[in-house]
């Protein structure tokens, strides 16, 4: 597992090009988030499974002082080079998210690309206490998951993409199993050198389904406040993904 985040992290950004041009929409909704829900100032943000940086990024770039966690250093050292580019100011820590030993220090605690689909219900529960730890009275914390029962189109799904003068072939594909609320994520990127040899790595992750109503209940436990969002800012039956806002 997480081949995704560890052999193919210098491939991630280009794997994800498409969705990265949409983030700046999605930092506009968590802007919203931050004025509507928060009980305080968001300026201090910490970034939970931030990746290779893409929205840790673009919200430094919007003026907050953000930190960023991942648990894989291989997608950190591409983060870091990147707000090094840029000349951000992201500290960008390696760790587990449910292991977070922050008191009160931040104002908002986001979650991004459907991370949270890859803690059970265990799990997520450690999450919601490390989280509600980390943020101080009044403030928010907000993670997108999907809609798994979105149909979206039958069988494989197939592109490519660049990374300099490698080509990349990717292959998407999922299995769900409805009694046990599991989606097995399974993705195959074959990387087409210059002179023609290829690298293939195949990626196997399973992810937990949540449906709004549970995600809203599980967080109602530790949360003083707990909101779902859909994917057009209220929920609609058509929605592909969804927002959990918890305010502590």
């Amino acid at each position: 597992m997480h081949e995704l985040y560890t052999l193919l992290a210098e491939y991630y950004d280009a794997i994800y090009r498409r969705r990265a041009e949409r983030v700046g929409a999605e930092i506009d909704f968590v802007e919203e988030t931050f004025r509507e829900d928060a009980e305080r100032s968001v300026r201090r943000v910490l970034d939970l499974a931030c990746g290779t940086g893409i929205p840790t990024l673009k919200l430094a770039r919007r003026g907050y002082e953000v930190v960023g966690l991942d648990l894989h250093e291989e997608m950190l050292a591409v983060a870091r080079r990147k707000a090094k580019k840029e000349g951000l100011n992201v500290e960008f820590i390696q760790g587990d998210a449910i292991e977070i030993t922050f008191e009160e220090e931040f104002d908002a605690v986001t979650m991004f690309f459907s991370s949270i689909t890859y803690f059970d219900d265990s799990a997520i529960r450690e999450l919601f206490n490390s989280v509600k730890r980390a943020l101080k009275p009044g403030g928010l914390f907000i993670a997108d998951f999907p809609a798994w029962h979105y149909g979206g189109r039958d069988g494989p799904i197939v592109w490519d993409e660049t990374k300099g003068d490698e080509r990349l072939v990717i292959t998407d594909w999922r299995e769900v199993e409805p009694a046990f609320q599991k989606l097995r994520f399974k993705r195959l990127v074959q990387i087409i050198k210059p002179d023609g040899n290829v690298k293939a790595v195949f990626v196997d992750d399973e992810l937990n389904i949540y449906t709004p109503r549970e995600m809203g209940l599980l967080a109602g436990k530790h949360f003083r406040k707990v909101k779902i969002y859909g994917d057009r800012h209220e929920l609609r039956p058509n929605d592909r993904r969804y927002w959990l806002v918890a305010v502590k």
